[in-house]
């Protein structure tokens, strides 16, 4: 039982899935996400979800059905769910009091959006010094820029790279 560290699943929400405007890989993300969650389950580690409140009229909305959590994710009793209205989850919340009080050191990071909301979540965590691991192939975003979402991804993992651990999930040991 890892009970110093948590994985933290970053805005695996419906939206992030939908069939007109999906996120790169989304099925294969999904089965990650899904490999990383029975990972933690029969290791004992702690499951947080993060869940994004969009603002109206945005495909995340608060309690709309893009705002939920996708549907194959399970969620168990014990799991935490925090809910952010910024791209990263430590301002304006519990999560870093909370983990405190659970003794949680340090953090397997993966979901989405890479450039947004997974970068900002390895760096607020960084800045309060936990551990970080970045799963660096269970997190996706879009093509933006004229770029790529592959490369998009890439760029997020080198940028990262000084700050956190990168390990694949077929390396994570939790």
């Amino acid at each position: 039982m890892n009970l110093n560290t948590a994985l933290l699943l970053v805005d695996v929400q419906a939206k992030m899935f939908a069939p007109f405007k999906p996120v790169h890989e989304a099925d294969d993300y999904l089965e990650k996400f899904q490999k990383l969650l029975r990972l933690s389950r029969a290791s004992g580690t702690p499951v947080i979800f993060v869940q994004n409140n969009g603002q109206v009229g945005e495909a995340d909305e608060t309690r709309t059905e893009g705002w939920l959590l996708h549907p194959e994710i399970e969620i168990e009793n014990g799991d935490l769910i925090v809910q952010k209205a910024q791209f990263e989850p430590f301002t304006g919340t519990e999560l870093h009091s909370v983990l405190q009080k659970k003794g949680i050191h340090k953090l397997i990071i993966a979901g989405l959006q890479s450039e947004t909301c997974i970068a900002a979540t390895c760096r607020k965590a960084n800045e309060l010094g936990y551990g970080v691991t970045l799963v660096s192939d269970a997190h996706s975003t879009y093509g933006t820029d004229g770029k790529n979402a592959e490369d998009v991804i890439n760029r997020i993992n080198l940028d990262l790279k000084d700050l956190v651990s990168l390990w694949r999930v077929s390396d994570v040991e939790i």
